[in-house]
């Protein structure tokens, strides 16, 4: 096998596919062998082993006179008295270390003695005699005994990776052939057992009758894998590999050096030792190692395993450097994938097809008839508009202004900023911090502020910052340079209140008490200096996490922030110039170039010339945000075509290129202009299309979390089929432990804006399975609200879908030649006829006679229709319930328009009764066929458009009334969407009013899950305590406290089944709710109480308990 040092470069030459195709980055690592490149030079320090036996040689002859060592006492005293006696030098190299750890199982000063001494073929017999010891610690230091190892011995492990054994391997490849063959000789009479015989092919490894030997010997001997380990660093055949079989590579850690030594030596023989370990517990950086040496592999083993794990973050650019090594032997592998391939690997391999123009241009046409025929089934939808030229295109898309070359920083020396120090409060943010609280401060309130200055240096730092806080400024002021930060935690709210009492003076200790967590740094918000302007412009610059702190502290001090960061844009230090270059430009992008010059004249003639020149860039040109660096997945051949507008004309695959470069660099923090010269070149929908089919080619590729801009590109220009498909991920991105990029997929929803997007947001709200996506959703929902000058319930009545309902064309399915309409039961289910009226049990599936285009796409409608259907119906019917419940209210216009008119709803509606507020009292009323109002005697109803509308509630009717409007729903056969006229009523009895003690619910025992399914009646769990355990439940009332629920033995949080059986200890009326174990005292004579909200609580009671 040959080593390739480069690959093909050229698309129309195609590489040798038998070649090992070894990375250059790797040949760093490769280890010292005969006759293998140029060897590291090994300096021995002869002098150092002097010093280091004069220093010990004491320490050695009192181990060795020691009983365990009597064996070896003899030849190491004669070494130590000038003899060459190879065991006793191998002995004291085992015993005058210091200690036996790690890192001095090879005593190195030792050896470049001994090889001075006596020679390099002593010195190399002398240690890998010393390599067979086992040095054994059995009291105090001085208390060393050594022993022969076995193969089992776990002792082998200490040589794993050890340096100075690659030192000695890299000496004995740098010998000339004569000093080799007598290193050979001397190491040869002592290969004497198994130990012997592994430490002469560790130290010697390119003897391969030894190590075949050793390899043959170790696997008879139940050898350690530490054992097994070292073999496998230094064999050199495919047999050998096979014979010692494969455990671990190494160490049980996956390193660059130890997979590129092994794949330089045995190169797609290396593949099982690589497989082992991409199935085992292995990080994001050790996979990729493996990947990277499995995409230098010239096997079909290797490249299949790629083809495996495309669906992993790191695979597809290894993936795609496979292709480019090996790209024939790649198209035939794919096109054996290809049957068997579902939509979403066929979207993966048809992106590694595009990714290099080597498989399709010069690759393709070489392989057999059979592989063409299957590629180009993934090909034959990639059709491509003649690409525009680029002088018809926007400078941003041809030479962006990143890919120019970078300005030539200019240095002024001498620059000394103005002493600006001051604070500049919002409206209302230091009354604010003035009133912040928290733990240990409220102890402070009356104190001997004296006594406590001359007992601050024995407070805890945290203890001293509550002094600084609250201390009269003088004292706190001298106190300050004291203040003890080292690596403490401390609130918020504490740092703010130091600021208020001391100002700008206390910017460099507060600055460095907030480094854990960059939310912190916010503090320094009113902090107009030198060090907060310093910290600003390097968060901009350089710490996403702290962009929206550095941009609100800039915008705050614009005038103050360019007149102090002007000396540092012009500095020498590289760091802080780029800080301040960056934040100078942004305040000049956003403020107005002349902020930033008037700054600068300050400094004089040269230095406004110098800043004048730095702050005018191309307005194009991103400012404040890292360049994005998309993955090799983010390949433009493997994505459609972006068409400009008017259709005629595509992008090439290098304007593709610098476009993805724009969608990353827009995000909801950040409004990039270049996202608008985009938007006004291209065309939409065609934007659109390629934006989700990026977005989904990232999901395809594993997702990879450095390219997180794949989700917020989408928030440019994606339409309600990206809301299809985010907003599902959305909600279950949390249970991946991915909530960070849930709330960005829900930012990116609302940037989107369609009413689709705004109900996938609503859904998320409802139904979610994890709490903090749900609230992050609903504040996104009151968010939209508020600035429609809505609630959030009105909202949602203007975000349910009609389907196009309303529309007769939109009911209509066109397969071409045949036609179906669509209509709905009253169960919103969905069914089809043909035109003239005649039932279909379904939908046909298109047939050979019907439109491929046209049918193919009714088909896939009717299929989301029925599914959104289902969810939205669903959805609608508990909002319903709820609105039961809770009262709600609507005046009659806004309940005509989002109840009656609107085609879905109205299904739902006229299945229950209503009210409305009339001049009489309150009336109740349904809606008949015509979507007129009658009551119960089945009169027409006029409402005017200001009546208050509500659904009617059993608690608040009479029994006659239930009765006879249950008699009118049953003789026209209309069923309930939930159970409304025969929903239960309770009341609380009178004694139970007069006591605030529900006696009838106590002393019961139910399982925990009936208790659990009361939350979704409006109970909710008490905070748990001490133990997680929950001692009880709690329901609020309407203007009357709450319903309080003391279980026992309580709820075990994350172990519910624990305690299956829970006993209603004590149920009662208070104003409070549980605190801790503490039951609230009844509120006797309580009332008035909601009849609607008590039947409620009460029923949920009495279904849990069995209680009538």
């Amino acid at each position: 096998m040959t080593e390739s040092d480069t690959p093909a470069t050229e698309a129309a030459t195609l590489p040798d596919e038998d070649r090992l195709a070894f990375p250059d980055t790797w040949k760093r690592f490769v280890r010292a062998r005969r006759g293998q490149g140029k060897p590291r030079r090994i300096k021995l320090d002869a002098e150092a082993g002097r010093a280091f036996l004069a220093d010990h040689a004491d320490r050695a002859r009192k181990r060795l006179d020691l009983a365990g060592n009597r064996e070896y006492r003899n030849p190491g005293l004669a070494f130590l008295d000038g003899d060459p006696d190879l065991l006793g030098a191998a002995a004291v190299m085992a015993l005058a270390s210091p200690a036996v750890t790690r890192t001095q199982v090879v005593n190195r000063p030792m050896f470049d003695l001994v090889t001075a001494d006596h020679g390099l073929p002593f010195a190399v017999a002398a240690l890998a005699e010393a390599l067979t010891f086992q040095v054994d610690q059995t009291g105090p230091q001085n208390t060393l005994r050594l022993r022969r190892m076995a193969l089992n011995s776990h002792f082998w492990s200490k040589l794993l990776q050890h340096k100075e054994i690659n030192d000695v391997r890299a000496l004995l490849a740098g010998a000339s052939d004569a000093d080799y063959a007598a290193v050979v000789a001397a190491v040869a009479q002592r290969r004497t057992s198994p130990a012997h015989r592994v430490t002469a092919s560790l130290l010697i490894p390119d003897e391969h009758a030894w190590m075949d030997e050793a390899c043959a010997e170790h696997h008879r001997h139940q050898p350690s894998e530490s054992c097994t380990s070292l073999l496998l660093e230094v064999v050199a055949t495919g047999p050998q590999l096979a014979v010692l079989g494969v455990k671990q590579i190494g160490s049980p850690w996956v390193q660059a050096a130890e997979i590129a030594d092994l794949l330089h030596r045995f190169g797609g023989e290396a593949f099982p030792a690589v497989a082992h370990h991409l199935d085992g517990y292995i990080d994001g950086n050790e996979k990729k190692i493996l990947f990277r040496a499995l995409a230098a592999m010239p096997t079909d083993q290797a490249v299949q395993a790629l083809l495996d794990r495309l669906d992993e973050s790191a695979a597809a650019g290894f993936a795609m450097e496979a292709a480019a090594n090996f790209p024939r032997r790649t198209l035939r592998l794919i096109a054996a994938r290809l049957p068997d391939a579902g939509p979403d690997e066929q979207k993966r391999l048809s992106a590694l097809l595009y990714a290099d123009p080597i498989l399709l241009e010069a690759a393709l046409p070489e392989t057999d008839e059979q592989t063409r025929a299957a590629i180009a089934t993934l090909t034959a939808e990639h059709r491509r508009l003649p690409e525009a030229p680029d002088e018809s295109l926007p400078r941003l898309l041809t030479s962006p202004p990143w890919t120019g070359a970078a300005r030539e920083a200019v240095v002024i020396k001498g620059l000394t900023p103005p002493p600006i120090n001051r604070l500049v409060w919002a409206e209302g943010e230091r009354e604010a911090w003035s009133e912040e609280d928290t733990y240990g401060m409220r102890h402070y309130g009356d104190r001997d502020w004296e006594r406590e200055a001359q007992d601050f240096d024995k407070r805890s730092s945290r203890s001293q910052a509550i002094v600084l806080a609250l201390a009269p400024k003088a004292i706190a002021q001298d106190l300050l340079p004291r203040w003890r930060i080292r690596d403490q935690y401390f609130e918020l709210e504490l740092l703010q209140r130091i600021v208020v009492n001391l100002g700008p003076d206390a910017v460099e200790q507060v600055a460095a008490a907030t480094p854990w967590d960059a939310s912190m740094r916010e503090v320094l918000l009113p902090i107009a200096n030198l060090t907060a302007a310093r910290i600003a412009a390097d968060a901009l610059a350089r710490l996403k996490t702290m962009r929206a702190f550095a941009l609100a502290w800039l915008d705050r001090h614009a005038a103050d922030a360019a007149a102090l960061l002007v000396p540092d844009a012009l500095g020498k230090t590289k760091r802080p110039r780029i800080a301040a270059a960056t934040a100078l430009r942004y305040l000049a992008s956003t403020h107005g170039a002349d902020l930033v010059n008037s700054a600068a004249v300050q400094y004089g003639e040269e230095v406004a010339a110098a800043v004048a020149a730095l702050v005018d860039i191309d307005p194009l040109q991103p400012v404040g945000v890292p360049m994005p660096k998309p993955g090799a997945w983010a390949s433009p051949a493997a994505l459609p075509q972006v068409l400009l507008a008017g259709r005629e004309r595509g992008l090439s695959q290098e304007a593709t290129r610098h476009l993805i470069t724009v969608l990353a660099l827009g995000t909801p923090e950040y409004d990039y202009p270049g996202v608008a010269v985009v938007a006004e070149t291209c065309d939409r929908s065609s934007l659109a299309r390629f934006s989700l089919a990026l977005f989904e080619q990232w999901l395809a590729a594993g997702a990879p979390s450095e390219d997180g801009w794949a989700v917020t590109q989408l928030a440019h220009f994606g339409d309600d089929e990206a809301v299809r498909v985010l907003g599902p991920l959305v909600a279950t991105w949390p249970g991946e432990s991915r909530h960070q990029r849930a709330v960005t997929g829900l930012r990116v929803l609302g940037a989107i804006g369609t009413e689709t997007a705004l109900r996938a947001i609503n859904r998320i709200a409802e139904k979610a399975k994890f709490d903090r996506i749900k609230a992050e959703a609903w504040d996104q929902m009151e968010a939209v609200a508020e600035r429609l000058g809505l609630t959030a319930e009105q909202l949602r009545d203007r975000l349910v879908p009609d389907f196009g309902l309303g529309e007769e064309a939109a009911l209509v399915l066109d397969y071409g030649p045949r036609r179906f309409r669509v209509g709905f039961d009253e169960a919103l289910k969905p069914f089809v006829t043909d035109m003239d009226g005649k039932p279909r049990k379904t939908l046909p599936k298109p047939g050979a006679k019907d439109d491929d285009l046209l049918a193919e796409a009714a088909y896939r409608r009717f299929a989301v229709l029925r599914k959104e259907l289902r969810e939205v119906a669903s959805e609608q019917v508990r909002r319903l319930e709820r609105a039961l419940v809770s009262g709600r209210t609507w005046r009659f216009d806004e309940f005509e328009e989002h109840f009656v008119r609107h085609p879905l709803m109205w299904h739902l509606t006229r299945r229950l009764v209503w009210t409305a507020s009339a001049v009489g009292g309150p009336v109740a009323f349904r809606l008949a066929e015509d979507k007129g109002c009658t009551d119960v005697d089945e009169n027409e109803l006029r409402l005017p458009g200001s009546a208050v509308v509500r659904l009617a509630h059993p608690a608040l009717m009479e029994r006659g009334e239930i009765e006879s409007w249950s008699a009118i729903f049953a003789d026209y056969e209309i069923l309930q969407p939930f159970p409304q006229l025969g929903r239960p009523v309770m009341a609380f009895m009178d004694e139970e009013l007069r006591t605030g003690r529900l006696t009838r619910f106590e002393g019961i025992t139910v399982h925990v899950g009936r208790l659990l399914g009361m939350t979704n009646r409006g109970w909710s769990r008490s905070e748990p305590l001490d133990g997680g355990v929950e001692p009880g439940m709690t329901r609020w009332l309407k203007g009357a406290g709450c319903i309080v629920i003391d279980l026992d033995p309580g709820i075990l949080v994350g172990a519910i089944d624990q305690c299956p059986d829970q006993t209603l200890r004590q149920v009662v009326v208070a104003n409070e709710g549980l605190g801790g174990w503490r039951v609230p005292e009844p509120v006797r004579d309580f009332g008035p109480v909601d009849p609607v909200d008590a039947s409620e609580a009460l029923t949920a009671l009495a279904n849990a308990t069995g209680v009538s």
